[in-house]
C-alpha cells in the first residue's frame, strides 16, 4: 500500500514539476523536507500522530518550511496532510526521485568500498560508468568492512564486482574448472 500511495502522489507532483520545468527544484525540496522529518524522530512521530489536527500539522509545516520551500511544495504538503498521507512522505520522495531521474536520464549507483573514496576517485568512476551506460550516473560511496579491497558497484539490481574478494572468487572458479578439466583428461 505504501508504495502505491507513494507512487500516486509522486506522479502527481512529477506532472506539476514537468509542466513548470522544476524537476530538480522539486526533487531537492521534497528530499530536504523528508530529511528533516527522518532526522528528527520525535518531530516525525508528532507530525504523523492521528490526534494532531490537520491545521496543527499545517502550522508545523509552515513553521519549518515557509521560508525555504516553494509555494507549490507547501501546497503539496497541505494536500498530503488533508488526505492523511503524512506517513508516506518517504515513499513519495523515493518514487518522485525515480520518476525525475528516469525523465532526466540519471542513474543512481552505489560504490561499496572498504575505505572512503576520494572525490577524484568518485568522479572518475562516475565518469567511466556514465560513458559505459550512456547516462548520467550519480555515485554514492558506501563503506563496508566486509570488502577487502577494490569496489563493488550496485546499479539497481545489477552488480559490477571489482572487489578483491570477487576477483579471488573468479580466479578460484577458473582454477577449479582447470582442475576438473585435468581430471577429465586423465580418465
Amino acid at each position: 500500500m505504501a508504495q502505491l500511495v507513494g507512487k500516486r502522489y509522486a506522479e502527481a507532483l512529477f506532472e506539476v514539476a514537468l509542466e513548470m520545468d522544476k524537476l530538480n527544484e522539486f526533487k531537492e525540496e521534497i528530499s530536504s523536507i523528508n530529511d528533516i522529518f527522518q532526522s528528527e524522530p520525535k518531530l516525525k512521530v508528532i507530525f504523523e500522530h492521528p490526534k494532531l489536527s490537520k491545521n496543527e500539522k499545517k502550522d508545523i509545516v509552515d513553521a519549518l518550511l515557509k521560508k525555504q520551500a516553494s509555494k507549490e511544495i507547501l501546497n503539496f504538503m497541505y494536500i498530503i496532510i488533508d488526505k492523511g498521507r503524512e506517513k508516506y512522505l518517504d515513499d513519495i520522495k523515493k518514487e518522485y526521485i525515480q520518476l525525475s531521474n528516469k525523465e532526466q536520464g540519471i542513474i543512481e549507483a552505489k560504490a561499496i568500498t572498504a575505505i572512503e573514496m576520494t572525490k577524484d576517485e568518485i568522479l572518475k568512476l562516475q565518469d567511466n560508468l556514465s560513458k559505459k551506460l550512456n547516462s548520467k550516473v550519480i555515485l554514492q560511496n558506501i563503506i563496508d568492512d566486509n570488502i577487502m579491497g577494490g569496489v563493488l558497484v550496485r546499479i539497481g539490481d545489477r552488480v559490477i564486482d571489482a572487489s578483491v574478494k570477487g576477483q579471488l572468487n573468479e580466479i578460484q572458479g577458473i582454477l577449479n574448472s582447470i582442475k576438473v578439466a585435468k581430471i577429465g583428461v586423465k580418465n
